[in-house]
C-alpha cells in the first residue's frame, strides 16, 4: 500500500472539505458602554481530549453563554470543577451552558472539549450577542503550492507521512578503510529513528514547550571505523553518530540549564519562526526595527502554531537520494474577528542533500493569511553542540569541549563553522547559496517556547521609579562579566543565552547585518574581534530581509550543511565557490579565455594537496591538468585550517553550447576528495546577426531536459551588435504552429546580453516519453536571422490521486429495517488517478475505507471518530460511539455486501501504457456500483445531517 492517502469528509444532504466555517460578528459598544469581550487563549490536545482556555472581560452583565452545534462536546463535570457547580447552568436542548463569572481579578477559564468530532463553539454575551465562534476537529486546509513556481502535477511526488523520519545521503569512502554517510531529519536525531515515534506524539506538550523541536532542520553524519561496516549502521559498536546542535542525539547527557523544557533531549532550543507575534504584544522601539517574535513550541498558542506540522518525503531526481519536507502554519489569533488584523503565514522547509553529501535547507515562507504582512521578518535560530553518541564531545578526560566553543569564518562571505578543540568533528554552515540568508549572526540562541516583545520600555514615574528598558532574542544586549547571573566565573564562559558586552544575542536591530558582508577571513573567531574574549554558548542566527509581504506572495531562504570527521587519515575537501549547475549554469561568451574558478581546501593530515581538472570528461586520462598545487604546515594541517585559492582555467577553443568542468584533489598520501562539477554555457558573442540562447533550464540533443510537469520556464539571453530593434522572436515545437514570444524589441545597449523568460511553457500535448525540440528564431529590423534549439523529453514520476471535495446522498428516510440502497451523487467531483511512472510499471488501483456517519446540523461539517474500525452491519458496529448520534451503514459493490474498509473501488486498464499522464476516471464506475443502505439504531434516529470521513488510498498492486 503507497502512503498516499486523501481524506474526505461527505455528507448525507452536503459536505464542506477543510474549511472553518468561522463566522465571527462583534458586539459593538459605544465610547462609554462597558467592555464585554471573549476570545480563544489556548487551545492544547491532550490524549483524550482538548484543553481550551477563553479569555473575557465582562464590566456589565457577568455571564457568557457556550453553545456547541453537537451535544456532549464539553465536558461539564470538569467545567463545574472549574467554576463551582453553581456558576454553571445547563439547558440541554438548546446545548448551551450558560456560564456565571463573577469572581473578581479572574480573566480566564478553561474547558474541556472533545478531541475527534467535529463541532463548533459559539461563544455569547448574556445578552445573546455573539463574541465570537471557532470550529473545533476541522482539519486545517494547507496550501501545498508555497511559490509562483510549483506546480500541482509535481506535488504528486511528494508522500505524506504522519511518523518522523530519517534520509540517508551518499556514503564516502576514506583511504584509512573508514568510510562516512551523512543523514537529514527534522528535530531530534533519537525520534527520527524512534519506530514507534509519531509526529503527533513527537510534538506533544513539554511543559510549556514541546517534546520535540519539529521546525528544527538538521543532519547527523554516521563514522565507521576502519575495518567497520557503514551498512550495520549506528547500533555497531565501531560506528559512531555525530551531531552539531544542543538536544539532538544528546540524552545521555545532563543539563546545566535549569528549566524541565530545556532538556537535553528534543533540540528545545532550536526552532524556525517569524515575527507574527509582534501584532500580539508591539514592540515599544518607536521605528519597530526591533519586533517580538515567538518560538514555535509555546504550546496552545496560534502565533507559534496552529496544528501539527505536517511532513512529506520523495525522491530527488537529481542525486536518487531521499528528501523531507515540513510544511507548518502560523496565525496571530485563533480565531477571525472583525476589523481585527489577524496575519496567517505557512512555511515550508525542504531537506535535501547534493551529491557530495552536504545537506542543503531551503525555506520558504508564504502569506496564506487576508491581508498584508507589513515588515515580515523570518528567522532560523541555532543552539549549536557538537555531540557523540547521546553526550556532547568530551577530552580523554572527560571534560565536554562541544558546546561553548569558539565559531570561526569559512572566508570570502561563505559562512562559518564550528570544530571540537580536539579536532574530532568540524561542522561547516555555508551561507552563500542562491537565496542565502539577508544576515546571519554567529553568537547565541534562544528558547523555543518564549515568546518576547522585542524591546519593551518602562519609562518609569517622574521622582519615583527610573525609566528601565529591555532587549530580547534575537537583539538581546550583551551583558558584563562581571555579573554571575550571565556570567560563569568557574568555567570562565558566558551562560546561555547570554554574550559578552557590546555584542547582541545575534543582531542590534533589522538594519544589523550580523556577521555578513564583514570581510572576515577565513579561520577568523566570529562574534567578536579579540580571540582572548572569553566563550558563550554557541549558536547562529539567520533572518530574511524585512518586508511588506503582500497576500499569495512568498519569501525564501537557504542554506548548506558538512559535518567532517577526520579519522586516522583524511579525504582533502574542497569547497567551491558558486559551481554552476546543469540547470543554473554559468553564462560566458564564446571568446571568453579563461574562466575563474574560486573557494577553500582543508586536509587534517596532509602537507601537500593538488587540484586536478578535466573539461567536458572526468575520465582518467582526461583528469590530469593541474588548477593549483598548494602546500601547508604541520599545526595547519592538524587544525584542518582553509586556505583559499583562486585560479584561472584556460577554456578558448570550447565550442558554443553546455560544459562541464570536473575537479578533484589528490593529497600527498594519495586520498582524494570528492569529484565535483561546474557546469557553464559558452554563448555567441553579439554579431551581425542576431543571437538567441537559451541558458536554463539544460536541454540538448544528448541530454534533453525532463519536465516534472506538462508545464515549465525558459530562461536565456539574446543580442545585436548594430541593430536597434528586434522584429521578432518566435519559437515553435518539432513542426509545430509557431508562436510569437515578442516583437518590436528595442535593443538600447547593442552587443550586450538582454535577459528574456517565457514563464510558462505548455507542452500537455506532447504526452509521451518522446524527445521533442523547440526551435527558437530571432529577427533583427534588417532581416538578419539568428536561431538556436532546446531538447526536452518527459521521464517517470509519480503517482497523484484526485477525489470530490463534496459527494451528496440525499435526503434519507430510515429505519432500524431500512432496505433502500442509496448510489453517491458525484456531480461535483470525479475520483481521477494520474500516473506519471514509466511506460510498463505495474498495475495500480484505488481502495475506500468509509468511516461513521455521524449526526450534525447546518452549522458543522461533521467528522468521523478518528479509529478505522468497521461500523457497518458487516462487524457488528464493534466501534460504534453510543454516545453520539450515528447511522449504521452497509455497503454494497456491484450488488454484493461488502467491508466499508479497503475496498477497491478501481484500477488501472493494464500496466503502464506509452504516455507520460495516463489518466484513469473511476467516478462512473462509482456511480455505477457503489451503494450504501443506511439503517437507523433500535432507537431511531433523529432527523438531520448525518456525515462520515472517507480515505481513498493507492494500491500498489493487483492480485
Amino acid at each position: 500500500m503507497r502512503g498516499m492517502r486523501i481524506a474526505l469528509i461527505f455528507a448525507s444532504v452536503w459536505l464542506l472539505f477543510s474549511s472553518c466555517l468561522t463566522t465571527t460578528i462583534n458586539a459593538e459598544t459605544t465610547e462609554n458602554a462597558p467592555m464585554t469581550s471573549a476570545g480563544l487563549e489556548t487551545i492544547i490536545k491532550n490524549k483524550d481530549n482538548t484543553e481550551v482556555t477563553i479569555s473575557y472581560v465582562l464590566e456589565n452583565k457577568k455571564e457568557l453563554i457556550l453553545k456547541t452545534d453537537q451535544a456532549n462536546m464539553i465536558d461539564l463535570s470538569a467545567l463545574k470543577a472549574e467554576l463551582g457547580a453553581d456558576k454553571v447552568k445547563e439547558d440541554a436542548d438548546k446545548k448551551e451552558l450558560i456560564l456565571t463569572l463573577d469572581k473578581p481579578e479572574t480573566i480566564d477559564f478553561k474547558i474541556m472539549v472533545d478531541k475527534k468530532m467535529p463541532f463548533l463553539l459559539s461563544v455569547l454575551d448574556a445578552d445573546r450577542n455573539l463574541l465570537f465562534d471557532y470550529q473545533f476537529n476541522q482539519a486545517e486546509k494547507y496550501d501545498l503550492i508555497l511559490d509562483d513556481d510549483d506546480d500541482p502535477s509535481e506535488e504528486a511526488t511528494w508522500t505524506q507521512t504522519g511518523k518522523n523520519r530519517l534520509s540517508k545521503g551518499p556514503i564516502l569512502e576514506h583511504a584509512d578503510g573508514s568510510s562516512t554517510q551523512p543523514y537529514l531529519y527534522f528535530g531530534d536525531y533519537e525520534e527520527a529513528v524512534r519506530s514507534t515515534a509519531t509526529l503527533e506524539s513527537s510534538w506533544g506538550p513539554r511543559g510549556k514547550s514541546r517534546q520535540n523541536s519539529l521546525t528544527a532542520p538538521n543532519s547527523a553524519i554516521l563514522y565507521a571505523e576502519p575495518g567497520s561496516r557503514i551498512e550495520d549502521g549506528p547500533k555497531s559498536v565501531t560506528n559512531h553518530v555525530y551531531t552539531s546542535h544542543y538536544g539532538d542525539n544528546q540524552r545521555m547527557d545532563n543539563s546545566v540549564l535549569p528549566d524541565d523544557e530545556d532538556d537535553t533531549f528534543g533540540v528545545p532550543t532550536s526552532y524556525t519562526s517569524n515575527n507574527i507575534f509582534n501584532e500580539i504584544k508591539h514592540t515599544d522601539d518607536w521605528n519597530g526595527l526591533r519586533p517580538g517574535v515567538s518560538g514555535p513550541n509555546k504550546v496552545g498558542k496560534s502565533y507559534a502554531m496552529i496544528d501539527t506540522p505536517k511532513l512529506y518525503y520523495r525522491t530527488d531526481q537529481k542525486t536518487g537520494l531521499e528528501e523531507q519536507r515540513l510544511v507548518y502554519k502560523q496565525r496571530a489569533y485563533w480565531e477571525d474577528k472583525k476589523g481585527r488584523y489577524n496575519p496567517e503565514i505557512t512555511t515550508s522547509i525542504k531537506l535535501s542533500f547534493s551529491k557530495t553529501g552536504k545537506v542543503i535547507t531551503s525555506f520558504t515562507f508564504k502569506n496564506t493569511g487576508k491581508e498584508t504582512f507589513s515588515n515580515f521578518n523570518a528567522f532560523s535560530n541555532h543552539d549549536l553542540s557538537l555531540n557523540k553518541d547521546g553526550n556532547e564531545i568530551t577530552d580523554p578526560t572527560g571534560k565536554k569541549i562541544g558546546n561553548f566553543i569558539p565559531m570561526r569564518a569559512l572566508g570570502n562571505e561563505r559562512g562559518m563553522y564550528f570544530q571540537s578543540p580536539n579536532n574530532e568533528i568540524r561542522t561547516s554552515i555555508y551561507m552563500n547559496r542562491q537565496n542565502m540568508p539577508h544576515a546571519w549572526a554567529a553568537r547565541s540562541a534562544s528558547r523555543s517556547y518564549l515568546a518576547t516583545k522585542g524591546f519593551m520600555y518602562n519609562p518609569g514615574i517622574l521622582g519615583l521609579i527610573a525609566a528601565s528598558s529591555e532587549t530580547y532574542y534575537p537583539w538581546k544586549v550583551g551583558k558584563s562579566k562581571g555579573n554571575s547571573n550571565f556570567y560563569d566565573k568557574k568555567e570562565k564562559h558566558y551562560k546561555f543565552p547570554y554574550t559578552p558586552k557590546d555584542h547582541r544575542n545575534a543582531f542590534y536591530n533589522q538594519l544589523d547585518m550580523g556577521d555578513k558582508d564583514q570581510g572576515k577571513g577565513a579561520n577568523t573567531r566570529l562574534g567578536t574581534n579579540s580571540e582572548s574574549d572569553p566563550q558563550w554558548d554557541a549558536g547562529v542566527t539567520m533572518r530574511t530581509k524585512p518586508q511588506d509581504l503582500a497576500v499569495g506572495k512568498t519569501v525564501k531562504m537557504e542554506y548548506g550543511t558538512m559535518t567532517d570527521v577526520p579519522g586516522t587519515t583524511f579525504n582533502p575537501v574542497v569547497e567551491f565557490d558558486n559551481l554552476g549547475t546543469d540547470d543554473e549554469p554559468q553564462i560566458l561568451p564564446l571568446d571568453t579565455e579563461n574562466l575563474t574558478l574560486s573557494g577553500n581546501w582543508y586536509d587534517f593530515d596532509s602537507n601537500h594537496v593538488t587540484l586536478y581538472y578535466g573539461i567536458d570528461s572526468d575520465e582518467e586520462d582526461n583528469m590530469h591538468n593541474v588548477l593549483f598545487h598548494q602546500m601547508q604546515t604541520d599545526k595547519e594541517a592538524e587544525g584542518g585550517a582553509l586556505h583559499d585559492f583562486k585560479n584561472d582555467i584556460r577554456i578558448k577553443g570550447l565550442e558554443k553550447g553546455a560544459h562541464k568542468i570536473y575537479i578533484i584533489a589528490i593529497d600527498e598520501d594519495s586520498n582524494q576528495s570528492v569529484l565535483q562539477e561546474h557546469a557553464f554555457k559558452l554563448i555567441k558573442p553579439a554579431t551581425k546577426e542576431p543571437q538567441i540562447d537559451v541558458t536554463s533550464p539544460s536541454g540538448t540533443k544528448k541530454d534533453p531536459y525532463a519536465p516534472t510537469t506538462d508545464h515549465f520556464a525558459l530562461n536565456g539571453f539574446w543580442s545585436d551588435k548594430d541593430s536597434k530593434k528586434i522584429s521578432t522572436i518566435t519559437y515553435k515545437i518539432d513542426d509545430g504552429e509557431e508562436v510569437n514570444y515578442s516583437k518590436n524589441l528595442d535593443n538600447s545597449k547593442p552587443g550586450s546580453l538582454v535577459p528574456w523568460r517565457i514563464e510558462d511553457l505548455d507542452v500537455k500535448k506532447f504526452n509521451d516519453f518522446k524527445i521533442h525540440t523547440v526551435k527558437f528564431k530571432i529577427t533583427d529590423s534588417d532581416g538578419n536571422v539568428g536561431t538556436t534549439e532546446f531538447y526536452f523529453r518527459h521521464i517517470g514520476g509519480g503517482i497523484n490521486l484526485v477525489a470530490p471535495e463534496e459527494i451528496d446522498f440525499g435526503q434519507l428516510s430510515v429505519s432500524p429495517t431500512s432496505q433502500n440502497q442509496v448510489k453517491p451523487n458525484m456531480q461535483e467531483g470525479k475520483v481521477l488517478l494520474d500516473d506519471f511512472r514509466e511506460k510498463g510499471a505495474n498495475q495500480i488501483g484505488v481502495s475506500l475505507s468509509i468511516g461513521k456517519f455521524y449526526k450534525t446540523d447546518d452549522s458543522g461539517t461533521g467528522g468521523d471518530d478518528g479509529d478505522d474500525g468497521d461500523d457497518s452491519g458487516s462487524s457488528g458496529d464493534l466501534d460504534r460511539d453510543d454516545n453520539k448520534e450515528s447511522l449504521l451503514h452497509n455497503v454494497y459493490w456491484d450488488g454484493q455486501l461488502v467491508d466499508n474498509l479497503n475496498l477497491l473501488v478501481g484500477k488501472t486498464e493494464d500496466v503502464k501504457n506509452q504516455d507520460w499522464r495516463e489518466t484513469t476516471d473511476f467516478t462512473d464506475e462509482i456511480v455505477k456500483k457503489l451503494k450504501i443502505n443506511f439503517r437507523a439504531g433500535e432507537n431511531g434516529a433523529p432527523v438531520g445531517k448525518y456525515v462520515s470521513r472517507w480515505t481513498w488510498n493507492i494500491v500498489d498492486s493487483i492480485q
